[in-house]
């Protein structure tokens, strides 16, 4: 079983496992709520002992949302000793939660069976960080 995880929004997030179909997805419509939400979302569907690998969302996207994704990735991956894979979407694409799931798997499928130990994937950030400082 393949944890497959999408943070690219502050909006919405979604997580999904699959063996060779993705058999449970969901998705999480709750503002700067994937700190609190995540983890939560990714136990009620994946049975840690039984994870082979997991696939993440590399980007583009929002920074916070990208990079809250991604440390969870890669503290997973590096905890339970699995592959991890990461995958950049087209920064123009505008696919719903369900679709940017499935492209993450169809890409990341035959790239997971090839990754031997875990790696640290970093976020893609296709534009420099919007931050401002009130005085």
């Amino acid at each position: 079983m393949y944890l497959i995880i999408s943070t690219d929004k502050n909006s919405s997030f979604s997580v999904a496992c699959a063996s060779t179909k993705i058999d449970k997805i969901i998705t999480v419509k709750r503002p700067f709520k994937q700190t609190e939400l995540l983890l939560k979302n990714i136990s009620k569907i994946v049975d840690f002992k039984k994870l082979e690998g997991i696939i993440v969302n590399q980007g583009p996207g929002e920074f916070s949302a990208l990079r809250i994704g991604i440390s969870t990735a890669n503290a997973l991956a590096f905890a339970l000793s699995l592959p991890i894979v990461g995958i950049c979407l087209k920064s123009d694409l505008e696919a719903s939660e369900k679709e940017k799931i499935e492209l993450l798997w169809q890409a990341g499928k035959s790239k997971i069976t090839k990754v031997k130990s875990s790696k640290i994937i970093l976020p893609y950030y296709d534009k420099e960080p919007n931050i401002t400082v009130k005085k």
